[in-house]
């Protein structure tokens, strides 16, 4: 193959990469966009699933491996070790997700998609929310609390 037609064809392979980072960016239902939804929810999860068992709330990642956070997401340690998903460590949940609506659980905060200025969160009631950063870190407790 010639330089020149490798050129087009290296072009054409960039440009795809590049229209389905944004097709993906934009579109919520894209597998990045679940994949990320369902880890922080299942995160979320854990939190009132150790309360349940425990009588308290959870307050280290250790905490969460007493749940069935393992067998649902095999890679949840790493990655809240990496800082993917941040918890926030609460004490001051209430037992029915429901009066916790206000509260954030935790949140994606690593990747692309958080660099560019939103992140998918788990609040109290386990609602996910794409939400602005500044937003999110202003109901983080010490910030906007």
């Amino acid at each position: 193959m010639n330089k020149p037609k490798l050129a087009v064809w290296i072009g054409l392979g960039v440009a795809a990469l590049l229209v389905g980072m944004v097709f993906d960016y934009f579109n919520r239902e894209s597998i990045p966009h679940q994949s990320m939804q369902l880890h922080v929810r299942l995160v979320g999860a854990s939190i009132y699933e150790f309360h349940d068992k425990t009588g308290r709330w959870p307050s280290r990642a250790e905490d969460l491996s007493q749940t069935s956070l393992p067998l649902k997401s095999p890679y949840w340690k790493q990655m809240l070790d990496r800082g993917l998903i941040v918890v926030v460590w609460r004490q001051d949940l209430k037992p029915d997700p429901k009066e916790n609506a206000a509260l954030i659980l935790a949140y994606y905060n690593k990747g692309l998609f958080s660099r560019l200025g939103r992140l998918w969160v788990c609040w109290g009631d386990l609602r996910m929310e794409y939400a602005k950063t500044e937003e999110v870190r202003g109901k983080l407790p010490g910030v906007g609390e």
